[in-house]
């Protein structure tokens, strides 16, 4: 049975659904997510290069293992056109048993 401890979420952004279906398809291809979720409209206001912003964006939800968060994390950075993309691992707490080991199943 899989552990909680064993599954994390990665949060992360990006300004159009299309960057992060791009990217969300390679996690799950090369197995380092069992599964993206992405949120097409957000709003997001923040401070960069000392100017106070706001953007449309999309939110992905990648459902990954512990284990494999810092590799995913890593592609996810990689492959993302933000300069200093968002990328937080989560931590998962609690859920459905299946599910979690299915999400360990699915990731390598």
């Amino acid at each position: 049975m899989t552990d909680t401890q064993d599954v994390v979420m990665i949060y992360t952004t990006f300004a159009t659904v299309a960057d992060a279906a791009a990217v969300g398809r390679r996690l799950v291809e090369e197995r380092l997510a069992a599964c993206v979720n992405i949120l097409p409209a957000m709003h997001a206001i923040y401070r960069w290069k000392d100017a106070v912003e706001e953007a449309d964006e999309a939110v992905m939800l990648v459902k990954t293992k512990a284990a494999t968060a810092e590799a995913a994390a890593a592609r996810i950075e990689k492959l993302h056109p933000y300069e200093t993309p968002a990328v937080l691992v989560l931590p998962v707490t609690g859920g459905s048993a299946p599910y979690l080991a299915w999400i360990a199943g699915e990731t390598r």
